[in-house]
């Protein structure tokens, strides 16, 4: 029988541990946080002004001194969520279930509250209170650092040596998206790091087997079933902070269910469950809400950030009497589940895509941003000799949440406002850790290092300018390779530049143009320039179509005609929309007309919108000029390919 790491072979991680906290700790303590960050970015205003409120207020509330803290570091919190309250009344009743609670106005109309979870406000608050802005990069150090402890407890607890354990517990989060996130101020590594300590926590003695115990109080305790209710009170923060992490109590219960130990299972579920009502209870007592996005919610800009989409009401609340809560912001309720939008004849078409686009998605897949939990996987399914049923369970959770993910929220799956990689899921992967088997030798974290870091490498070493251009890593490098998520078009970081996306081109209704890349130049009417020696990518959105009777019909687009006129020098030029390739040779400042057969499009409908069916056209240029150089010289000094114009043919898509 295998015997357990001693103490002394347990010093490697003790001590990486404490050297990654300290590494971590001294970059939190140094850098200039809000000038390094530039802004906010997604949610971040949410969090930074609760947090605040917390630290300094002791409340949950917005108010007009909470508006003017904000301008100290940052110019307005951009993209705040707020809303009203409401007032509760609880009455006993005589009828099950004796308890009736009635809501109703909120008497002071100058009271707003957050419309965000408050517990990573609440955990991050005390390091605020102490050490200002700065206080929640010292958070995720302390948070980083104890997953790399945990992961390397379940790592060595499973037969692998403390060494490799160290090098694939570091390959694990550094190979990944993860440490991008160490810099934004919203809740995605607090999330991590609850599935992580959740997964040691259960998973330690799962890992150990029968190996005989170092003897030691940590390892006692892990071993203990006090350790799977720690497991599920720390599951039950978590699925508070996002409500889909309700999966993660799944493999816990199933595997007591499976051996009958009933009551455990019952206690593991209640735990959790509990520990999720309390904290939802909280919220329904001081906002008068249970659900933190219901209720009258709304999100507010104050003037639109440059190249911004941003087409509702400017204004924050109280920051003039004319900026109230009724007259600025946009509607942002999350109170039902639009079946109609959900349950079409497009639903398993839309849901093939994502598949593939949530394993290899450009901007969010599996592949490019939690590579490391890939390998995991892979070397789970490849050791039959060491699979166990409770790491079925565990594979199975996570590909029963993948496809809820993928059909409830098919049109925003990986999370709004350009997130890098998939921040819906993020909170799932520590759970990958607990699918690996016994690692011998080092091969197996070279690869995961190797092939992870040529995807998130020049994400992780400068996650400020990667989370101010959240859109820019996909335009070159490997990730150029991999398929654009044409589901979640408006949620991919272009979608936000106004000067790059939702662009009238050709057509009667006209075709909407997206373009992700650097290698298409401004429009001139509806005609553009493609880059010369360059691959350019197009997005092509098509319309939607009223008829007489008042019915919206989507259009798809059966046909494109492209006219591509060269520059001033020989070219080749390859065009390309997934069922069509045509191939040019162009003389200088030849034009040519072509027409590409188009596939049949990926449905796009999110919220109530019509459909529209989203294409990719990509066009390659072998060669190019410079117009400033030529005789007689011009003052365009760009390096110029084809110019092209579009024309689609629609056809009917009901």
């Amino acid at each position: 029988m295998e015997q357990a790491p001693s103490p002394r072979a347990a010093s490697p991680g003790v001590i990486a541990t404490l050297a990654l906290g300290f590494v971590l700790l001294g970059f939190a303590v140094s850098v200039d946080l809000p000038r390094s960050s530039q802004g906010f970015k997604g949610d971040e205003a949410t969090y930074y002004c609760l947090t605040y409120s917390l630290a300094r207020d002791f409340d949950f509330e917005y108010r007009r001194e909470d508006l003017l803290r904000v301008w100290a570091e940052y110019s307005g919190p951009q993209g705040i969520f707020l809303k009203r309250g409401r007032t509760v009344d609880v009455r006993f009743v005589g009828t099950f279930p004796f308890v009736e609670v009635a809501g109703g106005e909120d008497p002071d109309r100058e009271r707003l509250y957050y419309g965000k979870a408050y517990i990573y406000p609440l955990v991050a608050a005390p390091f605020v209170r102490a050490f200002g802005t700065n206080g929640f990069l010292i958070l995720h150090a302390l948070l980083l650092a104890l997953c790399f402890a945990a992961a390397y407890a379940l790592l060595v607890a499973r037969g692998t040596a403390p060494g490799t354990a160290v090098g694939y517990a570091l390959v694990f989060f550094g190979a990944s998206v993860v440490p991008v996130y160490f810099v934004w101020l919203s809740p995605e590594l607090f999330n991590v790091s609850l599935a992580m300590y959740a997964a040691c926590l259960w998973g330690y003695k799962k890992a150990a087997g029968e190996r005989p115990p170092s003897g030691g109080r940590c390892d006692r305790f892990l071993r203990s079933r006090s350790s799977d209710l720690a497991a599920a009170a720390i599951i039950g923060v978590a699925i508070f902070s996002k409500p889909p992490h309700v999966a993660l109590i799944t493999p816990l219960v199933a595997l007591a269910v499976w051996r009958k130990q009933w009551r455990h299972g019952l206690s593991l579920g209640v735990t959790a469950a509990g520990v999720a009502a309390a904290l939802f209870l909280i919220n329904l007592a001081v906002t008068g809400d249970l659900n933190y996005q219901g209720g009258d919610r709304k999100t507010f800009y104050g003037r639109p950030p440059a190249r911004s989409t941003y087409v509702g009401p400017a204004g924050f609340p109280f920051a003039s009497p004319g900026e109230t809560f009724e007259t600025t912001g946009l509607g942002r309720t999350t109170n039902e589940v639009p079946v109609d939008v959900l349950v079409t004849s497009d639903t398993f078409r839309v849901f093939r895509h994502n598949v593939w686009y949530f394993f290899a998605g450009r901007y969010s897949g599996l592949v490019p941003y939690f590579f490391p939990g890939v390998v995991s996987l892979v070397l789970f399914l490849f050791a039959p000799g060491e699979r166990r049923l409770w790491q079925w369970l565990v594979a199975g959770t996570l590909a029963i949440t993948a496809a809820g993910l993928l059909l409830y929220m098919p049109y925003s799956y990986s999370g709004g406002g350009g997130p890098i990689g998939n921040r819906y899921f993020i909170g799932f992967y520590p759970f990958f850790l607990l699918l690996t088997p016994r690692i011998a030798g080092g091969g197996s974290t070279i690869v995961a290092a190797a092939v992870g870091a040529l995807f998130t490498a020049k994400l992780v070493l400068n996650p400020f300018v990667s989370s101010r251009n959240p859109g820019d890593h996909g335009k070159a490098g490997p990730l150029r390779l991999l398929p654009i998520e044409l589901t979640t078009i408006n949620d991919l970081a272009i979608a936000a530049h106004a000067d790059r996306a939702r662009l009238a081109l050709g057509g009667d209704p006209p075709v909407r143009g997206y373009f992700p890349d650097d290698n298409v130049f401004d429009l001139e009417g509806d005609r553009f320039w493609v880059k010369g020696k360059s691959r350019a990518e197009v997005i092509l959105r098509g319309p939607a179509s009223a008829r007489d009777d008042r019915t919206v019909v989507p259009l798809r687009i059966s046909q494109l005609e492209v006219e591509v006129r060269n520059g001033g020098a020989a070219n080749r030029v390859t065009l390309s929309a997934g069922a069509g390739r045509q191939t040019l040779d162009l003389q200088p400042f030849e034009t040519r007309q072509v027409r590409l057969e188009m596939p049949y499009g990926v449905p796009y409908r999110p919220w109530t919108y019509p459909t529209n069916y989203v294409y990719l056209l990509s066009i390659a240029t072998s060669a190019g000029f410079v117009p400033y150089l030529q005789q007689p010289p011009s003052p365009d000094a760009r390096f110029l390919g084809v110019m092209v114009k579009l024309a689609p043919t629609y056809v009917d898509a009901r």
